[in-house]
Formats: structure tokens, sequence, C-alpha cells
């Protein structure tokens, strides 16, 4: 089917579908699909009261709760005055449902008509601010001061400039009769309910979209072009507009390439005519436009190629907000611009582009960004969320999450076999006394301390035979300590070596340990340090006396009796315990003796 730059529209009544056509480009969609459909009126159950939030979830029959806010409650008052649990209300749709979240509802009706909008909550008479004239403005308001009842509200539109009083009672009289059914019904009727459901998808395109500018009007059906004629025979628009049946064996939507539009509309990316192209992403909160240069680089400068971007992207911008129904919070990150002039001559175009707009956006200033901020009023469900379904494997988010496996704990095998890949310095594992690493030096030093009291304990036997078998014990004992000192530097020097080397680690040892220090200190100790025995009834003599010549010649063993050996081990093994305190023993009282015995002599 060819195609003109003539505005059409296009209505197909077995898809519910329509599409209004501008310069040979989808500019707006209207659908008619879904359980809840803006502008319905439903007779709703309070279900329950939130004075925290001020507002009332009332039940529409869906499986999701009407949110009412206080605002939207008609009367004066505090909220829980107004409205009561399990009470009937009349409410209307003003924002369908929208992922998790309900419809919004109101109980401010408003039934639109061709000309007028009746308000039956309200009270006055408002005309719209498109109607310039002053003469004209006053002529509608007086007029339908004199045809509205009392206590009823009117709006009087854009399209009613012109209009005769027929027309505008005749349209009156119609809303009237809505409302009068809608009444009728709610007294009659059990909540929840659906009382009244805006026209068909034909009546309200031919309402919202037919306007002077439109030339064809093309239907899919015999029965909706016969509504079509009377509506606009009716509305006196049957002049210049042509109504056409399609006859086509495929469907409308798709011999007029509708199709490729609706499936273009649900791309991320728009592609601008001279190379450039947006990025359009809409959440939940808000909706984020990039604009993008692209290939385009014909320009002679940069300035000019960036200003004729984004004068492109305004436009594709103003069409794309209407085409996908986006409403709420807009970013729009244009490209940034030095010049001031040129900044100023974008914001113009982007305010002329969204004028013809029936959802009123507004629109912010431009930031040092470069980002321009605009709202837009949500009228109906977005085109994303009739022709689109969530992922049920990412759920929406674009990605899907994959399996985390953590490291689990490694057993003893693994984790040796760690440690002799890495090869950790043997200088750490001192520094952990209580490592399994270091059982080998355990061992050692528990080998090195078993022989030192092995030699320790034959060394004490030693001197108990020599205590035997000698008259005087001190010299039994400077004998015994010239042995162990012998033996000392033959089997242990290397206990020497590190009890010399790391005194400090030594001491910071447990118990087992510490013992065995101690007894190193013992052999030590009791084989320096020589003992002396006094008998009882005997004089103190020196230790050591100074022999003459004849006297060491006439010197023999005197042999000592078990009697007299007894007290002199148990009072040695006393001094045993008053030496053992001390870890160094007192080496010069050999030096002491000999000066005593020197002076005894000479006296």
């Amino acid at each position: 089917m060819k195609e003109t730059n003539a505005n059409k529209i296009v209505i197909a009544e077995r898809d519910n579908i329509a599409a209004v056509m501008e310069n040979g480009r989808v500019s707006e969609f209207f659908v008619h699909r879904g359980d809840i459909i803006l502008g319905d009126v439903y007779l709703a159950q309070v279900e329950n009261i939130l004075p925290s939030i001020e507002a009332a979830f009332v039940n529409v029959g869906s499986d999701k709760m009407g949110f009412l806010h206080a605002e939207d409650v008609a009367g004066k008052g505090a909220l829980q005055d107004k409205l009561k649990p399990k009470q009937k209300i009349v409410v209307q749709v003003v924002k369908e449902p929208v992922g998790h979240k309900g419809p919004r509802v109101t109980q401010e009706i408003s039934l639109p008509g061709r000309f007028l909008v009746l308000m039956p909550n309200e009270a006055g008479i408002n005309v719209s601010k498109k109607i310039t004239s002053a003469k004209e403005r006053a002529r509608l308001k007086s007029l339908v001061n004199l045809l509205k009842p009392v206590g009823v509200g009117i709006i009087v539109r854009t399209e009613a400039e012109g209009q005769t009083e027929a027309d505008i009672q005749e349209d009156l009289e119609i809303l009237l009769e809505k409302w009068n059914n809608i009444v009728t019904s709610a007294e009659s009727l059990t909540p929840p309910n659906l009382l009244y459901r805006d026209q068909d998808l034909l009546y309200r395109v031919i309402r919202e979209a037919c306007n002077e500018e439109t030339q064809e009007i093309i239907v899919d059906t015999a029965f909706a072009m016969n509504r079509v004629q009377s509506i606009l025979q009716n509305w006196h628009m049957n002049k210049n507009i042509n109504v056409t049946l399609y006859k086509g064996s495929e469907p409308l939507l798709v011999a007029m390439d509708i199709h490729k539009e609706i499936k273009a509309a649900l791309q991320m990316k728009v592609n601008l005519p001279s190379g450039g192209y947006l990025f359009i992403q809409t959440t939940e909160a808000l909706t984020v436009i990039d604009v993008n240069s692209g290939k385009f680089t014909n320009s002679a400068t940069q300035d000019e190629t960036i200003l004729k971007t984004n004068i492109e992207a305004v436009h594709e911008i103003a069409r794309q907000l209407r085409l996908r129904n986006i409403g709420g919070m807009i970013i729009i990150d244009f490209i940034d611009m030095t010049n001031r002039i040129d900044k100023l001559a974008m914001m113009e175009e982007l305010e002329l582009a969204v004028e013809s707009d029936k959802a009123k956006p507004q629109v912010g200033q431009l930031s040092d960004l470069g980002l321009v901020e605009m709202t837009r009023h949500r009228q109906g469900q977005a085109i994303s969320e009739i022709f689109a379904k969530r992922c049920p494997h990412c759920q929406g988010n674009g990605y899907i999450m994959e399996d985390i496996k953590f490291a689990s704990a490694t057993s003893e095998g693994e984790y040796r076999a760690k440690a002799a890949k890495i090869k950790l310095p043997m200088n750490d594992r001192k520094k952990f006394p209580n490592n399994k690493f270091n059982k080998n030096d355990k061992k050692q030093q528990n080998a090195i301390n078993e022989g030192v009291n092995e030699s320790g304990n034959g060394l004490l036997n030693q001197e108990q035979e020599l205590l035997e078998h000698t008259e005087n014990p001190s010299i039994a004992a400077q004998e015994i300590n010239k042995d162990i000192i012998e033996t000392e530097e033959k089997v242990t020097p290397t206990v020497v070596e590190i009890a010399e080397e790391k005194p400090a680690k030594k001491q910071k040892g447990r118990g087992r340990n510490t013992k065995k220090k101690i007894q190193e200190s013992d052999v030590k100790t009791d084989a320096e340090i020589a003992s002396t025995v006094i008998q009882d009834g005997a004089e103190i003599a020196p230790v050591i006396e100074k022999k003459s010549k004849k006297e060491d010649n006439k010197l023999e063993p005197a042999v000592v009796s078990s009697t007299e050996a007894t007290p002199v081990v148990k009072e040695e093994s006393s001094e045993e315990k008053v030496t053992k305190r001390s870890r160094r023993p007192n080496r010069n009282s050999q030096k002491r003796t000999k000066r005593n015995t020197k002076k005894n002599v000479e006296e």
C-alpha cells in the first residue's frame, strides 16, 4: 500500500491498536489492552487506612490494591474522618498499574467529551489556555455557565473554539447522561465492580487525535467505517477527511509497516538521520536519554557538528516520548557545547518540539554538565509495558549472575603441599613454637637434653664414689670439678653454643623446656661448687691447708666409715637445694680460701 506524507490515522479494531502517522512516520500509538485502563470508573471498597502516609488502599477487583492519597479524597478534614474501613466509594483510575505497583485512583471524577470535560465533584468553569482570544474565552465561559447544572464543574477544551451553542449543549448532555448512569449503577451494585469504561478505541482515537490536519482515516472493518463516518458527520468534520476501508489479505498493521515501528520503539538505540544516535533507557525511577554524534562528521567545524546533532536529537526525542508514552522524570544528556548562543538555540528548539504534546511536558534548564531535566505527565502504560515481558531468567536486570564458588577449608595434606611449593623461610617457623613443622627441631633438642642429663647423672655417681674414699671432701670436689670441665668440653659443645646464641627464646618456652634448663644448670652448679663438711664438736678450720713436705710424704688415705658418710650426704643434699637457686656458681670461692690459708700459715 502506497504511503503519502499526509497525516493519517490507522485504526486496527481487530487488534485494538491505532497509530497516528505524521509525514510518513508513526508519532503516537493508542492501545486498548489490560484489565485496568486509564479513565475507568470503579465502585471500590476501602481496605486499609494509613494515616502515617496519609493514604488508603482500596479494592478495585484486581490482584493489586488501588492507592488513594488524601489529596484525592473528596471533602474536608482528616483522612480518618472522611474514610472508614469497608466503606463503598466511587473512584477513577488516573494511573495504570506499573510493575509491582497497583493503580492510582482518585475520587475527583472527570468524564471527557468532544468539547467539554465534566467534573461532577467540583464547581466552577475553566477554559483551555490554548484559546488565546479574550473575546472567545468570555463567550465560551458565559455559554457554559448558562447550560451547566448547579454544583457541577466544567472544563472547556481547545476544540470548543468557534463551535456553536447547539454543539456544546449536545456534548454536555451526553456527559451528564454518562454520570447519571454511573450513579445509578453504584447504588445497585456491590463492590468491587466496574461502573464505566471510556468509549471504545475508535471513538477515543477520533476524539483525541483527529484534527484539521488529518486527511485520511484507515480502518479494517466495515462496521468501524460506518461508525467513523457517523461520528465525523455529527462533529461536522466529514468534509476534509477521507475514510478508507482496508481489504488486503495481510493484517492492516503489517501492510502499513506499523509493526516495524513497534519493534523499533522497543529498542534502546535510535538512529538519527545524519549518523548520530540516541540511547534511551527507562527505569522505575526515571528515563535517561544519551545523545551521541556517531558517524556525523560532515560539518566544517566541531561546534557546527555538535549543534546539528543536538537539534536532530531534540526532534527525535520529542517524537520518542510520545511514541513510547514515557512519563515521569526524564534526564537528557546532550553533547557539551561551549557557545552560549548554540545552547539557547537548542533549548528554544526543544520547547517548540514538545509544545504539541498533550501530556504537558515541563522542560527545565540546561545544567553546566550539559544535562536537561524534564517531566512528562504519565498517561496510561508505556509501550514497553504493553508489548514486552520481564525476562524470566534475569528478572529484567539485563544480566544473569553466575554461581559464586567460595574456597572450602583446605585439608592438612593440601596445606602441606602448598607450603612446599611456596617454600616458606625457616626463620618464620621459629616464631610459632607449636607449629607442626617444628617437630624435628623439638626432637633434636630433646635428644641433646637427654645426653646432658645422662652425662650429669654419671658425674654425680663419680662424685659419690670419690667422697667415700677421700678424707677431705673439698679436695674431692676440686677433682670432680676438673673432670666435669673436661667432659663438658668433649661431650656437649653444641648445647653451650645454643644456650649462648638464644637465651631469650628459651626463656619464653613452656613448662617442659624450663624443666630441662633447670636440669642443665643443676649439673653445672653441682660440679662447679665445692662444698665443705662441718662435723659436730670440730673446730672451724680452713677448707684447704698448705701442707709441708713432711706431711705430704706421710699422707695416707683415710677410710671414712659408713656412719660418718651418711650425714655428709644429707648435708650435701641440703646445700644442693640452696645452690640450685643460683644459676652461676661463685667461681672466686677457691681463690679466697687460698688467700686465707696463706695468712694463717704466716701467723
